[in-house]
């Protein structure tokens, strides 16, 4: 897998979002009768959330929705990613201005332009996949099998462009572990009819709607489905089946949003190895990809966070109000190299 957090966080984040509800349940595998796994949610880990909201306040019906689109919109900013990061813009410029390569395709050298590529995917660069074109004709096209989030442009020598390419810097199986890792949720990943095979996949069943419940193998899901593309410029549909936890209907929606964007934040600090120096990375991670503030404490003391100034107490779980606007909050325990600290995940309440 060669995404890296660095490239995230230079990753373009749209203007504010509804707080995210990050789907916090995974995925187990068991025997079914005819051998093959049964996705099921397995049990959360401690995180200090509200208790249920009064009935007129429940988020009800809308819950899951809540849950689904926000999984999705991560989804989609991971995938978003590969196309903008700061990473991908590089290895753009390094493709786009590499001598060896254009004086290749100018000569016409197809042993050139071959080791050129080779180079490029291979060495120094975070491209998984490079293909160059000149008209209908592939001129050389090495890397990977199962690729995503394909980038192209123009490749030009004296002001005159003499070939095409395109370039991926993920693979199917990376994203799949990114989103996994990072949701917790069973991804589905179809080229039309066909499913990709690619380890941590799971089939899922034969229609997911865009938005909406289905039942798979035994468990209830809200999917959650957006168009991608695969290497060199197929259609790819992307799908997320989202567990709904039974006590879903009785919280509120900012209740959802906390718990879940908490969630996510403490599946995505067993990516890191947690430290001063690593703080400002990990909250810059969490906050591209969860629209949430962060504050790392260790008892009054704060070790990093997403505002200067930050609140000035927090508690483990609840609203709390800051810098005029309301705030849900949930948090967890991490170990880090300073000790035991405290993760506060504040979400958008208002």
């Amino acid at each position: 897998m060669r995404l890296r957090a660095a490239r995230l966080h230079a990753l373009a984040v749209a203007a504010a979002l509804v707080a995210l509800a990050l789907s916090a349940c995974g995925a187990s595998a068991e025997g079914t009768d005819d051998g093959s796994p049964l996705v099921r949610p397995p049990a959360r880990p401690t995180l200090a959330t509200s208790a249920a909201a009064p009935l007129t306040q429940a988020c009800g019906a809308a819950g899951p929705r809540v849950l689904a689109e926000a999984a999705g919109t991560v989804a989609k900013r991971i995938y978003a990613g590969e196309l903008t990061g700061s990473e991908t813009r590089s290895d753009q410029r390094q493709v786009e201005g590499d001598a060896p390569l254009l004086n290749a395709i100018a000569g016409g050298n197809s042993s050139a332009i071959d080791a050129a590529v080779h180079r490029l995917v291979y060495s120094h660069t975070h491209i998984v996949r490079l293909r160059i074109t000149r008209g209908a004709s592939v001129l050389s096209d090495i890397g990977g099998p199962y690729i995503i989030a394909p980038v192209g442009g123009a490749l030009r020598l004296h002001g005159r462009t003499i070939a095409r390419y395109v370039f991926s810097v993920q693979d199917d199986l990376g994203y799949v572990k990114l989103v996994t890792r990072f949701l917790g949720v069973p991804l589905v990943m179809r080229a039309g009819s066909h499913g990709v095979a690619v380890e941590g996949l799971v089939p899922g069943p034969a229609n997911i709607p865009d938005l909406g419940p289905v039942s798979y193998r035994g468990a209830t899901y809200e999917a959650i489905s957006f168009s991608a593309r695969s290497f060199p410029g197929g259609p790819l549909r992307i799908s997320l089946l989202v567990p709904v936890p039974s006590a879903l209907a009785s919280r509120s929606c900012s209740q959802i949003n906390s718990a879940e964007a908490g969630h996510a934040a403490l599946l995505i600090s067993r990516r890191f190895q947690l430290s001063p120096a690593g703080f400002p990375v990990y909250v810059k991670l969490v906050r591209t990809l969860t629209d949430g503030l962060l504050y790392i404490r260790a008892g009054s003391h704060e070790l990093a966070g997403s505002t200067r100034p930050s609140p000035p107490t927090l508690p483990t779980a609840g609203p709390v109000s800051f810098a005029g606007r309301s705030y849900e909050v949930s948090s967890f325990t991490a170990p880090s190299s300073v000790g035991q600290v405290r993760v506060y995940v504040l979400t958008r309440a208002d």
